[in-house]
C-alpha cells in the first residue's frame, strides 16, 4: 500500500536557525516534506522550477512575484515584525500567507497547511490588530457567550478550522462523517455570529483558542 501524498515545501531564509527549526517542524509533522532550502531567491527560485513544490515560505519578498509560477499552492511571506506596510507589499505581490520568524510550530503547521489547500493565512499577531480595527469580533460579553454556548466537539471543530483543515480532514481527525462536520460548522456560525467560514476561523485565532483546543 503507497504512503499518502505530503505536501511538499521549500525554505528560503538567510538565517540557517530559523531554516533549521522549521524543517524540524515542518518533517516531524509527517505530511510536509522539505524539498530543498536556500538562503536568498536566487537559488530558492531555481529549487523552486527544479522541485515545484506545494508551497514556498521566504523572507525575500523580492521572491514572491517569480516563485508564485513555480508553486502550485501559493508563497508565504516571513517577516520579522508585522509592520501595516510591510503586510500590504507581501499580499500585493501576491503572497498567500504571512508569519512572523518567531511563529511558533502549530502556527507555522497551520500556515502551511492553509495555504497547500489554497486557502489565506495571516499570523495571529496580524490578524489580531486587523480584526481589532475592522471590528470584526463582537464585545467581550458576547464573545463569552458565544463560547459558552459551543460544545466541546464544536470547539474542536473550530480549533481546526483555524488551522485551515477542511470538512474533510477534520472529520478523518475527528472520527466524524463529512455531514456531521457540517452540521457543526453551521452550528458553530450561528452560535458565534460570525457570517461565515473564514470569520469563524478569524474568530478563534483571535481568541488563543489553537492553544487551548486539542
Amino acid at each position: 500500500m503507497s504512503s499518502p501524498m505530503r505536501d511538499s515545501v521549500l525554505l528560503i531564509d538567510d538565517e540557517v536557525l530559523v531554516r533549521r527549526g522549521f524543517r524540524h517542524a515542518l518533517e516531524e509533522a509527517g505530511d510536509i516534506a522539505v524539498v530543498g532550502e536556500a538562503c536568498h531567491a536566487t537559488d530558492g527560485l531555481r529549487l523552486a522550477q527544479r522541485h515545484r513544490p506545494r508551497v514556498a515560505i521566504t523572507a525575500d519578498v523580492t521572491a514572491l512575484a517569480p516563485l508564485r509560477s513555480c508553486v502550485t499552492g501559493g508563497v508565504i511571506a516571513l517577516a520579522v515584525d508585522g509592520n501595516d506596510e510591510q503586510l500590504h507589499r507581501v499580499l500585493t505581490d501576491g503572497a498567500r500567507g504571512f508569519l512572523l520568524k518567531r511563529a511558533s510550530h502549530e502556527e507555522l503547521l497551520a500556515a502551511v497547511r492553509a495555504v497547500a489547500r489554497g486557502h489565506a493565512y495571516l499570523c495571529a499577531e496580524v490578524t489580531g490588530r486587523l480584526l481589532d480595527r475592522f471590528e470584526i469580533l463582537p464585545p467581550p460579553e458576547e464573545v463569552d457567550r458565544g463560547l459558552g454556548l459551543l460544545s466541546e466537539r464544536e470547539r474542536q471543530v473550530l480549533a481546526r478550522m483555524a488551522r485551515g483543515r477542511s470538512n474533510d480532514e477534520i472529520a478523518r481527525e475527528l472520527y466524524l462523517t463529512c455531514a456531521t462536520v457540517k452540521s457543526h460548522v453551521s452550528h458553530i456560525l450561528a452560535k458565534l455570529g460570525q457570517p461565515n467560514r473564514m470569520h469563524a476561523a478569524l474568530f478563534a485565532q483571535r481568541l488563543g483558542l489553537l492553544s487551548r483546543t486539542g
